[in-house]
């Protein structure tokens, strides 16, 4: 089953400290990140690329952090988002 769309790693806004306390390379402007991200998401879509905003727990992502030894940096989020949207693209019923 091919993926439907590109996984964007999204935060909640009220979640952002406890991102900033994992990773010290975090973004520390919330407002800036979103203004950024909202701007790549646009361009995704006007290319044509499905694209689609995975919001990340923190609880969840820092336990599969440790239990695959992923780290908690941008790399591992975007892996994190990707494997999240492969998850909710193949519970779709096609």
């Amino acid at each position: 089953m091919k993926m439907q769309g590109v996984g964007v790693a999204w935060f909640k806004r009220e979640d952002w400290p406890r991102w900033l306390a994992m990773d010290a390379n975090f973004q520390p402007d919330y407002q800036h990140w979103l203004r950024r991200m909202e701007a790549v998401f646009t361009r995704y879509q006007a290319a044509g690329v499905p694209v689609v905003k995975v919001t990340l727990d923190p609880d969840e992502f820092i336990a599969w952090s440790r239990a695959t030894g992923a780290g908690v940096g941008t790399d591992a989020r975007a892996g994190y988002a990707a494997l999240k949207a492969r998850t909710l693209d193949h519970g779709r019923t096609h």
